[in-house]
């Protein structure tokens, strides 16, 4: 192949980002270097190819038709080159497995037990990652992730962890200072959603879609959904079993006695491989292990299907 006939490959990254974002700056801190010099490689790249790539607006980048069609083939380079990395980590890093989790579970079940895993895996280092959104296993260098939602994932090798179960909570503070006596009345409080799997949950408990709530608070994680809620700042949707501790704990209430049984739950899951990987087996186990051995709501609570509230 004759690289003088093709724009240098160092044009490459620089122009998927600021495609990707429509922005340099956002380009420039994903890339770790300046705007400026975004900016100089694009008009650089605009130079080689003599044509414009991005349309300069005040307050915005818009992609001109050379740009929309670069773009595809950046992001296909991209990709292989991600996904060309993803499995060189996971074939030569022998020594370490990379789980993703989500911010809650990582923190409240997985980082107090951390330690227990070398029981389990000697000589191998867990490396968790907490984040908010699914792990691409195409272009992130991750073995495996804890996910909540209802196992529908059918590119991935998907293990059941727990079901889930869901409840209205808030703190002591808030539960004794304003009326609590029936679901129905939720929209007359501040709900507490968190982005994006427990946004307008509270369409659960009332009738009418036309119906909005007093107001509303949006957190960009559920971890921060459920401090805001122990804050006294309004009313939040606990996922149970893993908010039974902060119950138990005193800090959050469970306002009704009751929880309601969703479709969605815990899985572990990790892409589909025609070799055994037995360390994922060991994981499972472990991971598994945690979920069941959960306190269970030192509370009774009565279970329920969410067509019983329709």
């Amino acid at each position: 192949m004759k690289y003088k006939q093709s724009p240098p490959i160092q044009y490459i990254p620089v122009f998927e980002a600021a495609a990707r974002h429509l922005s340099f700056k956002k380009a420039a801190d994903e890339l770790c270097v300046s705007a400026p010099a975004v900016g100089q490689q694009i008009k650089a790249f605009e130079d080689w190819l003599g044509k414009p790539l991005f349309q300069r607006h005040t307050r915005k980048l818009s992609l001109t038709p050379e740009g929309k069609h670069y773009q595809a083939t950046a992001m296909a380079i991209m990709k292989v080159h991600y996904q060309g990395f993803a499995e060189y980590e996971r074939r030569f890093e022998k020594s370490a497995l990379k789980v993703s989790a989500p911010l809650f579970v990582a923190q409240e079940l997985i980082m107090p037990h951390y330690l227990e895993f070398s029981d389990y895996l000697p000589n191998t280092e867990l490396r968790l990652e907490a984040r908010m959104s699914f792990v691409d296993f195409d272009t992130d260098a991750v073995d495996a992730a804890i996910r909540f939602g209802d196992g529908n994932w059918p590119e991935l090798d998907c293990r059941p962890l727990s079901n889930a179960f869901v409840a209205p909570v808030c703190s002591h503070n808030y539960a004794k200072s304003h009326p609590l006596n029936n679901p129905e009345e939720l929209h007359q409080h501040r709900l507490i959603y968190a982005e994006p799997a427990m946004s307008g949950w509270g369409s659960y408990f009332w009738k009418g879609e036309e119906t909005k709530p007093f107001d509303i608070i949006t957190c960009d994680s559920y971890l921060a959904a459920l401090k805001a809620a122990s804050n006294d700042l309004g009313i939040a949707l606990g996922i149970f079993p893993t908010a039974n501790r902060w119950i138990n704990e005193q800090r959050l209430h469970l306002p009704f006695p009751m929880q309601i049984k969703i479709n969605r739950g815990f899985w572990l899951v990790s892409p589909k491989s025609e070799k055994p990987r037995p360390e994922l087996d060991v994981l499972y186990l472990w991971v598994k292990k945690l979920f069941d051995e959960i306190p269970k709501l030192d509370s009774d609570t009565k279970i329920l299907d969410l067509k019983e509230l329709s």
